[in-house]
């Protein structure tokens, strides 16, 4: 029963991210054409490097503890959760590092220019994907621990909440940094009415 519900779980998730990539190469693809270097610089450039050069300092701290984590460190570990290690808990930590890197390369790539031979939507799938995995699943971590747990070895500790919080944050800022530079790439491409 398990391996059905959860076969289903997967295949549905993976039909609506298949659907909606589809949905939006039709809507917004033309906003995704051209080379990194073909972008042409807006007047908002300097607070956009700003934000994702800020998205990048602050990915550094949760970076750091989920590396530690991944390697099999305990440091800021709940106790049950510490006892609870397995190898999936070891993958799960590393993906996300890789995702918190993503998302700061894709967000510093988009605000900079740089990958100047790069298509456009490198930078931006690396900032979409990146951002969304380590926002969202931030977020779900803070609200986890929003209500409590019974048992005192399994309440996560300040750092496990320092952590899920600068991953949101980092996911919320590099989001931001996709969502300006998607609305400049729109108002460029868009004619301008008399």
């Amino acid at each position: 029963m398990f391996g059905v519900v959860y076969t289903g779980f997967i295949a549905q998730g993976v039909a609506l991210g298949a659907l909606f990539v589809l949905y939006a190469r039709d809507r917004w693809g033309h906003l995704w054409r051209g080379r990194v270097w073909e972008l042409p610089s807006g007047a908002t450039d300097a607070a956009q490097r700003t934000v994702a050069a800020a998205a990048a300092l602050l990915a550094l701290p949760p970076l750091a503890v989920r590396l530690v984590w991944a390697c099999g460190g305990t440091a800021g570990l709940a106790e049950g959760a510490a006892a609870d290690r397995t190898s999936d808990f070891h993958v799960l930590e590393a993906l996300y590092v890789g995702f918190l890197l993503v998302a700061a390369a894709g967000g510093l790539l988009l605000a900079f220019r740089r990958g100047r031979v790069l298509p456009a939507s490198v930078p931006l799938g690396l900032a979409w994907v990146g951002s969304g995995a380590v926002a969202c699943w931030g977020g779900w971590m803070m609200l986890a621990s929003v209500p409590g747990v019974d048992d005192p070895a399994d309440r996560p500790t300040q750092l496990m909440n320092l952590t899920y919080a600068g991953q949101m944050i980092v996911g919320f800022l590099i989001a931001a940094v996709c969502a300006h530079w998607l609305a400049e790439r729109a108002a460029r491409a868009t004619p301008r009415r008399p």
